[in-house]
């Protein structure tokens, strides 16, 4: 137990920093003049924060970052429940450090919100998330059932099936 809890402190401070992304967002959105550059920049303040974030934390929790990926992992038996439970914990408590974080380090209201478009209900809206987390988690099992190590496995999760079983 001791071991899943100082996994899960780790994953704790890798949620956070992945997260930090959004200060990227929120510090440069007011510079954005379109709406494709406004698409991009979001776009790569996360994908970045992630990939550097995953390459720091990949040998020591697996990355996993989200409870959705968490739970996925449990669901297949690579990581156990007593494990499930703390990374859930951690990365949920990483999000709201985060939140709190953004509102103290970068001024004004949230550049980057979420919003329905006209004409999208929220069933709609559940469904598309449920469908694009769907699409993360398969591409997380899919990229880690190969057993390759090499200086990119962060980036894709190669390893992620030996370093939490």
């Amino acid at each position: 137990i001791h071991e899943d809890c100082s996994a899960a402190f780790i994953e704790f401070i890798g949620t956070t920093f992945f997260l930090l992304g959004f200060c990227g967002i929120q510090a440069l959105m007011g510079d954005t003049s379109s709406n494709v550059e406004h698409v991009l920049h979001i776009a790569l303040c996360i994908e970045f924060s992630l990939i550097i974030i995953v390459w720091l934390f990949y040998r020591v929790t697996g990355s996993l970052f989200s409870p959705n990926v968490s739970l996925t992992l449990l669901l297949v038996g690579v990581i156990s429940p007593v494990r499930f439970a703390p990374y859930c914990i951690a990365q949920l408590a990483g999000a709201i450090a985060v939140s709190v974080l953004v509102l103290v380090l970068t001024p004004g209201p949230l550049s980057a919100t979420t919003c329905l478009q006209t004409g999208v209900n929220k069933a709609q809206c559940i469904f598309i998330e449920e469908f694009i987390t769907s699409g993360l988690v398969l591409a997380v099992l899919m990229l880690a059932a190969k057993y390759q190590v090499t200086p990119f496995a962060p980036v894709s999760r190669y390893e992620i099936y030996s370093h939490l079983t």
